[in-house]
């Protein structure tokens, strides 16, 4: 968890959530020490400070995971599909928001991706530019469509995130 340094705001950084661009325009404005965020919450209770979290729709993140796995050499898509990654150990090395922090989110307002420009600009007083959704270089040249046509990636993608889907008001609409 971050502090930022306008003294009311606490900031959680999952993974693949879009939290190294929201960090630098964070720190960028003043708000943050850092540039890169760390993925850790410790919870710690301060009066005044209201905590957020960022989350993005299961789907596109797991389509960032895989990328995020090639931008770090990792694997190499070309040998990887998305299709063999859903289907490997990899696929579970990163948790869903519910099994990484558990109930700790219940000490959090979680913010979707999707929503962030609002957020920023309503809550932090930060007017930004639109989140591109494209913070990578490693792609595999596939459109969404196509890949979660499958019924099998689907069903394993909402079964990761059963938990988060409970708590957390994703729009599915264009995956299920």
């Amino acid at each position: 968890m971050h502090f930022l340094n306008n003294g009311k705001h606490a900031m959680v950084f999952p993974p693949r959530c879009g939290t190294r661009w929201i960090a630098g325009l964070l720190h960028d404005n003043g708000l943050l020490d850092t540039r890169g965020p760390h993925h850790r919450f410790e919870w710690v209770e301060k009066p005044n400070i209201e905590t957020f979290m960022f989350v993005r729709n299961p789907f596109t993140r797991e389509r960032s995971l895989h990328r995020w796995l090639a931008e770090t050499n990792k694997i190499e898509l070309s040998e990887l599909s998305f299709e063999q990654y859903v289907a490997s150990d990899l696929f579970e090395q990163e948790g869903s928001w519910y099994t990484r922090y558990g109930k700790l989110n219940n000490h959090v307002t979680h913010i979707h991706l999707e929503k962030l420009n609002d957020f920023l600009e309503t809550t932090i007083g930060i007017k930004a530019p639109e989140y591109d959704n494209l913070y990578h270089l490693a792609d595999d040249n596939r459109q969404d469509q196509e890949i979660f046509n499958n019924k099998l990636i689907v069903e394993k993608i909402l079964d990761k995130y059963k938990e988060d889907i409970k708590h957390l008001n994703f729009d599915l609409t264009s995956y299920i």
